[in-house]
């Protein structure tokens, strides 16, 4: 099984999987990855794959278009039925679990007020304290889009086809002298040390650390919206273990589980009847204010917008 990574991974690691191996007798190897790379392994072990990979809606289209992953048997999965359907993504091609929601991050000590919008990075008074992610990751493929509504001024539904307008939007930060952050330790490190101020990232990597008096808080509400971002399981094609996958899954989905997400992580889970704390709602912001976007057409198109993001910042 390949897990994603950070904290968002530890949680079933620490929490699930010892219980389930308890449960089933069975022995999981563990490895963990990132969406990108987890596409190029069911590229290329597409004969003998893992049983499960656990990355986002950002590589399931793709992979569901080249027959790299296989429906899965949801009358076999008990606990499906207390999914949000927005959780069912691309049809039961993967069980969403977390919505990891990317958003505008600030140091506390450098800047007492929250970032009310995207464009506050390409404000000429925040030259030297910003970096990005990079195009290798999800939340890297969104910044070009909310760079595309930040130049055209369209919301994100007509922005996100306009990828020359984000990638030349982009571009201007280099004059703001914007950072690429390499990692999630980078970045975090960059950002808690108050070095660069302000970066983008994922609450459900970030909430622990808030939990533990790190001088850092999200922007809860942006004006062109937050970044949702659902990460799940899916099961390649030629996976050996069905069953077994099945029941990890089921397991991912009880209510009791699925509440630690809600607690440790800080993120919106998948089990319809878990309602989120008011410290989750305190750092998650407005449900209305995160959007989601077509990542059929960016995953279909994000060939051509590495290619132009490297052209930029390479």
């Amino acid at each position: 099984m390949i897990l994603n990574q950070g904290l968002l991974a530890r949680l079933w690691i620490d929490e699930l999987n010892p219980k389930f191996e308890k449960e089933t007798g069975a022995k999981l190897n563990i490895q963990q990855s990132v969406t990108g790379n987890m596409l190029a392994m069911l590229r290329t072990q597409k004969e003998n794959p893992p049983d499960l990979m656990q990355f986002s809606e950002a590589g399931v289209f793709l992979a569901r278009d080249n027959g790299l992953l296989r429906q899965i048997q949801t009358s076999q999965i008990p606990n499906w039925k207390y999914m949000r359907k927005e959780f069912d993504v691309a049809q039961g091609f993967s069980a969403g679990m977390i919505d990891a929601m990317n958003t505008l991050f600030y140091n506390t000590n450098e800047q007492k007020t929250a970032p009310t919008s995207w464009a506050e990075l390409w404000d000429p008074k925040n030259k030297g304290r910003i970096a990005i992610p990079p195009i290798a990751w999800n939340n890297g493929v969104r910044m070009v889009v909310t760079a595309a509504q930040i130049a055209t001024g369209k919301p994100l539904a007509q922005a996100q086809y306009e990828i020359e307008a984000g990638i030349a939007e982009l571009a201007k930060l280099k004059k703001n002298d914007v950072r690429v952050y390499s990692g999630a330790p980078q970045a975090l490190q960059l950002l808690q040390s108050g070095e660069v101020p302000l970066v983008p990232f994922y609450l459900a990597f970030t909430a622990p650390l808030i939990a533990k008096g790190a001088p850092i808080l999200p922007a809860t509400f942006l004006k062109e919206g937050k970044q949702g971002e659902i990460v799940g399981f899916n099961m390649p094609t030629n996976a050996k273990n069905v069953e077994l996958a099945n029941q990890y899954i089921n397991m991912s989905l009880e209510k009791d589980f699925q509440q630690k997400i809600e607690n440790t992580l800080r993120a919106r889970c998948a089990h319809i009847d878990i309602t989120p704390s008011a410290e989750t709602i305190k750092l998650l912001g407005p449900e209305g204010n995160t959007t989601y976007a077509d990542w059929a057409f960016l995953s279909k198109n994000r060939p051509k917008i590495t290619e132009m993001w490297n052209e930029v910042f390479s």
